[in-house]
């Protein structure tokens, strides 16, 4: 481009003719006195016309004319209009209108400038049907933990919630969420997910599976979140019943169980009792000592037994606290360290990685590995080569599920030993076992939202796996209050 030596006129005369932005004059009477050849390009023809003819193809003045009122009061409007573009096709623009006052301060003419947004709109309007229609709940948060915008799914579910804080509609909270994912966004800028509990404006619980991402500008940064939620009510009830419909299919295997139990304890007290009848009828003493001795064993077994069972029955309140995984296990293979080498049995504990602490109820976890290792060790006691077994307790963790193994190679269980296992009273430790270290083991597990996996062959050994969820776990006592 070439300047002339005259720049004050090359901007009066050409300036307006090449710059990319629409412009027009309009006189008091509506008229287009001059436009610019990016007007001509947006709206066509001008020559002679009114400016709602250019703008809007229409025959009379708009009734909400902004052009009128800037000529009454002189001040500068910046305004979204909607017209028809050369075409005839609507569209969508941004129009800057000021005032040209003359020497004596009147306005004697409007400059408008134009820039078309209609590319923008559409994509404003795709988005938002998008936002809208997407089958989850949508929020957008600022650093101040306020709502700045919700789909229609969430305005449906929880009522208009944009200008509150989350923690306070969503849950009814005072303070700021201690598992807040929003907040661990902000932190560190990386995507983070989540479990949460709503309390609806009925008073319904809603849970909530959360995924939090930054909405960041081009230079990276960002003072806004976008959290995305998918109601996960309706899998918890059905997850709850599951568990109502085990817990109930596992009590009537315990009074199976139990019923199976007592009845040998009653066989082994009535042959005791037949020893001693038949031992003093006919005057043997030494039958009246063998019916004793019966019968004092299964005493002490039906003591052994009731305590074992009420314990089982009772339980604990689970006491969950932050905790190390690992030394949990550690401590339990240093328990049985002395009689694992009494043996001739090699005991070791492995840790995977760093873990990081976790709740978990220490008494009640050290006691579910105590049964364990107890069990392995007496496996490998009961092979053929005791002196050459092996137990190994590893702790680690795996996509948010802490894991608890212990291997051993020792006797192993056949089909049917595994079948009951973990349903009866049964034990293959004759008068020595309860059958209650298992069902104890299964229960603490499950207490803890965990499961419990069982892998074994005769002769080959056993592997007993524990695994546990951290998004599954119980609450401590803190959380717990916050919660209710």
């Amino acid at each position: 481009m070439t300047v002339p030596h005259n720049l004050d006129d090359w901007i009066k005369e050409d300036l307006f003719r090449i710059v990319p932005m629409a412009i027009a004059v309009i006189d008091k009477s509506f008229d287009v006195v001059f436009a610019n050849r990016a007007f001509e390009d947006m709206f066509g023809a001008w020559q002679g016309q009114k400016c709602y003819a250019v703008y809007k193809k229409r025959d009379s003045l708009c009734p909400d004319c902004r052009g009128a009122e800037i000529f009454k009061d002189g001040k500068p409007r910046v305004t979204e209009e909607i017209g028809c573009d050369k075409a005839g096709r609507l569209n969508h623009y941004i129009q800057h209108t000021t005032p040209v006052r003359d020497t004596t301060g009147n306005i004697s003419f409007l400059v408008e400038m134009t820039t078309d947004i209609t590319e923008i709109v559409q994509i404003r309007k795709e988005h938002q049907l998008l936002f809208d229609q997407v089958p989850c709940n949508i929020l957008v948060i600022d650093r101040n933990y306020r709502i700045v915008k919700t789909n229609r799914q969430l305005r449906q579910a929880m009522g208009d919630l944009e200008g509150k804080h989350c923690y306070t509609s969503l849950k009814g909270f005072d303070h700021q969420c201690d598992l807040c994912t929003a907040r661990q966004t902000f932190g560190d800028g990386k995507t983070h997910s989540g479990y949460h509990t709503w309390t609806a404006a009925d008073g319904n619980r809603m849970h909530q599976q959360v995924i939090t991402e930054p909405l960041m500008a081009a230079d990276g940064s960002f003072d806004t979140v976008m959290e995305m939620t998918v109601d996960i009510t309706e899998i918890k009830k059905l997850e709850s019943e599951k568990l109502e419909a085990e817990r109930l299919a596992a009590v009537g295997k315990t009074v199976a169980g139990l019923a199976h139990g007592i009845k040998n304890l009653i066989t082994g007290l009535e042959g005791g009792m037949y020893m001693l009848g038949s031992g003093i009828s006919k005057n043997k003493v030494d039958r009246v000592e063998k019916g004793l001795d019966m019968l004092g064993r299964n005493i002490n077994r039906v003591s052994m037994f009731v305590k074992e069972f009420l314990n089982f029955s009772k339980g604990r309140t689970i006491n969950a606290e932050l905790t190390n995984p690992a030394k949990i296990a550690e401590e339990v293979v240093d328990l049985y360290a002395a009689r694992a080498k009494e043996l001739g049995i090699v005991l070791n504990h492995r840790s995977s990685g760093s873990i990081e602490p976790a709740l978990i109820d220490y008494e009640s976890m050290h006691e579910c590995l105590t049964n364990l290792v107890g069990n392995a060790i007496d496996a490998c006691r009961m092979s053929d080569s005791p002196g050459q077994c092996h137990v190994r307790v590893k702790t680690l963790e795996e996509n948010g599920i802490i894991i608890y193994e212990v291997v051993d190679d020792g006797c192993g269980m056949d089909y049917e030993v595994k079948q009951k296992a973990f349903t009866t009273f049964f034990t293959t430790k004759g008068l020595g076992g309860s059958g209650i270290g298992l069902l104890m083991t299964k229960k603490i597990v499950q207490e803890h939202g965990g499961t419990i996996e069982m892998i074994s062959e005769p002769d080959l050994g056993s592997t007993f796996r524990v695994l546990l969820p951290r998004d599954r776990l119980p609450k401590s006592g803190a959380a717990e209050a916050e919660t209710e």
